[in-house]
């Protein structure tokens, strides 16, 4: 004979974290009370009866300082507040799925969506979570249900799922309530437990030719396995404990598969396994990929009835947890703000965001369920009976060792400048303290300091240090900057070419010159360059930061320079003049510089011509400054044009 096991079979993660915290809460309080049977087994509820863990199934029983166990269905909003006002001890162990379905329709209703719960109008879930929404949600649970009837005309719906639903029920009811809105928001709220378990069941029962499944009378999850199986296998055996096993039902098959529902303690699933090994020693496999651990498999068969035996030997298995205590756990469960551990204890343990890592995590991404993990202890109850284990203590060694890789590798990394201090910038990086002094910046001398600030920017680590006060890094973007500067100094290299006329910024002066920045590249422009006119200095024509037009007169490719000029792309000065003006024309113009014979004059355009000494007056003078004055405006008379030589000169005299 073949067995095929499943692997999702038995325990979900909420129905174990509930039980787990009852038994917690019981060696602690001595008598405590879950809210409707905590799971559904009614072998493993009288043992958990013999340990102070009592069923209410009316609240009215409950009384001031009670310990009252909240089962993984959840309950409604007004029954917590209804716990709260008798002053009992609450203990939630609701489902994290479950509580996420509870915050969905408590804000969707408020925003005036119309809630709808695909599920069983009389399982405790989907009545907790009726009562999120003032028990004003249709309930829908059949193809049947009068859908379009019911839904018509609605303007918004906001439709979730039991976790436990039957999936292609579900995909199959959404295909009738798509048709029934203008807006309708769809929450895939099954399980994702509950999905792989129906799959599995599904696959399994098309395999085998007898399928048992082993769950309570009273599961929700463990009765649609088994209409699942039954759709597959006609021969599908429903049964609650091994008690229940027929034998002859499966005698002289060659293949039978086994699932259990997420409410079966693993213990009992190991009973009907052995059930069957007297039957006759069957092949057991890993049907579909599934893992199931047989524990002891060559131990004798024990009384079946003998179930609190077995409670017990599953609980003696619980290691002993102190605060601090590293160890390994194994995922059971994962979401965006916390991941569940499997730690052999009591009680699950959780790990929470903040806890994870030293740097940010995206938790769904780095752990994963099945996955063992060392964890730290820094808490043993965090009020809910969970213990609290951290990633990041034991991290900090690994971390910084992979922070000198990072620096030796050169890896870049993304910091954010928070404020200037001296010398250079203070900056953050994973909520490490960084410094990156001005050298090491990129940013010029003379330019804003605080440009950089609240600004998140690539950098290289230079050096890191542990010190008491933490790691602290010596960060730099020089590198990064120039080579992004090569690369694009490259790019533009190749699409450029004397005779360009390029916008830049100028970003430097010096006495001979200036240097225009072009994004990947400066220009220098001489002073000569820069204006057709003589100036001393080249601040006089042009300020840092001013935008200019330049054209490339000369690009060096090997040396990667370019030099341009500014003044080319205007007229040239003389040209304009011999066609504006001829000789004895009398025209204005600007004393600028003397000499012993004679004083030069700037006229229109830019043009220096010379007066000399002996056409300045008609009368014998001595010097030039006997009839002139620097920055004096005169008159003056053109004699003399020497276009070869681009001269001119001029008279002062007998103009009228």
């Amino acid at each position: 004979m073949e067995l095929l096991l499943a692997k999702n079979a038995g325990f979900c993660f909420g129905v174990k974290n509930a039980i787990d915290k009852a038994i917690n809460a019981a060696e602690e309080e001595g008598r405590v009370f879950t809210y409707g049977p905590i799971i559904h087994n009614e072998s493993a509820i009288k043992d958990l009866e013999s340990k102070g863990i009592n069923i209410v199934k009316n609240l009215d029983d409950i009384h001031e300082n009670d310990v009252v166990i909240i089962r993984s269905h959840g309950i409604s909003k007004k029954d917590y507040e209804n716990l709260n006002a008798k002053g009992a001890k609450i203990i939630d162990a609701t489902c994290i799925n479950v509580k996420r379905i509870h915050e969905i329709v408590s804000e969707k209703s408020s925003e005036g969506y119309k809630i709808v719960i695909v599920g069983d109008p009389n399982h405790p879930e989907v009545i907790g979570v009726n009562g999120w929404c003032d028990g004003k949600a249709i309930i829908i649970n059949d193809e049947n249900d009068c859908i379009e009837e019911t839904l018509k005309g609605s303007e918004k719906i906001c439709v979730v799922a039991q976790t436990t639903y039957n999936v292609e029920k579900w995909y199959s009811i959404l295909s009738l309530i798509v048709r029934c809105a203008k807006e309708i928001i769809i929450f895939d709220t099954i399980c994702s437990s509950t999905k792989l378990r129906q799959d599995e069941a599904k696959k399994l029962s098309k395999e085998a030719e007898a399928v048992i499944i082993v769950g309570g009378k009273e599961s929700s999850n463990s009765r649609k396995l088994y209409e699942i199986c039954k759709e597959n296998c006609t021969n599908s055996l429903f049964i609650e404990n091994a008690e229940e096993l027929d034998l002859n039902l499966i005698k002289g098959l060659n293949k039978i598969a086994l699932t259990a529902g997420a409410s079966t303690p693993e213990f009992i699933v190991e009973k009907v396994i052995e059930k069957i090994k007297t039957l006759e020693k069957p092949v057991i496999k890993q049907g579909n990929n599934a893992k199931v651990e047989i524990k002891n498999k060559e131990k004798e068969a024990v009384n079946m009835n003998n179930y609190d035996e077995s409670m017990n030997e599953y609980l003696s298995t619980f290691k002993e947890v102190y605060e601090g205590t590293i160890m390994q756990g194994k995922v059971l469960l994962v979401n965006e703000k916390e991941v569940f551990f499997d730690i052999g204890y009591k009680a699950d343990a959780i790990m929470p965001l903040e806890e994870a890592s030293n740097t940010p995590i995206d938790l769904l991404e780095k752990f994963k369920v099945g996955d063992e993990v060392e964890i730290q202890v820094i808490k043993m109850n965090d009020g809910e009976g969970n213990v609290v284990v951290s990633r990041k203590s034991l991290e900090k060694k690994e971390f910084y060792e992979s922070l000198k890789q990072m620096r030796d590798n050169g890896e870049i990394i993304e910091a954010v400048v928070e404020e200037v201090n001296k010398g250079g910038y203070s900056c953050k990086y994973n909520g490490i303290r960084c410094f990156m002094p001005f050298s090491l910046s990129g940013v010029r001398k003379g330019e804003d300091e605080n440009q950089l600030v609240g600004k998140k920017i690539k950098v290289n680590i230079n050096d890191c240090k542990e010190n008491r006060n933490g790691i602290e890094l010596l960060i730099s973007r020089r590198e990064i900057l120039k080579k992004e500067r090569e690369e694009q100094q490259e790019e533009l290299f190749k699409n450029i070419k004397a005779g360009d006329v390029i916008n830049g910024t100028v970003k430097g002066i010096i006495n001979n010159g200036a240097f225009v920045n072009i994004g990947a590249c400066d220009v220098f422009v001489p002073i000569s360059e820069i204006s057709w006119k003589r100036i001393p200095k080249v601040e006089d024509v042009l300020s840092l930061g001013q935008n200019v037009s330049v054209l490339l007169t000369k690009i060096n490719l090997e040396d990667k320079r370019i030099t341009g000029s500014i003044k080319r792309l205007g007229k040239e000065p003389w040209g304009e003049f011999i066609e504006q003006y001829k000789v004895d024309d009398v025209i204005e113009g600007k004393v600028v510089g003397f000499a012993n014979f004679g004083a030069f004059i700037e006229v229109a355009n830019g043009v220096v011509g010379l007066a000399h000494i002996s056409q300045m007056s008609d009368r014998r003078i001595d010097k030039p400054q006997d009839v002139a004055k620097l920055g004096q405006i005169v008159k003056v008379r053109i004699i003399n044009i020497d276009t070869e030589n681009r001269k001119v000169s001029f008279s002062m005299k007998d103009i009228e």
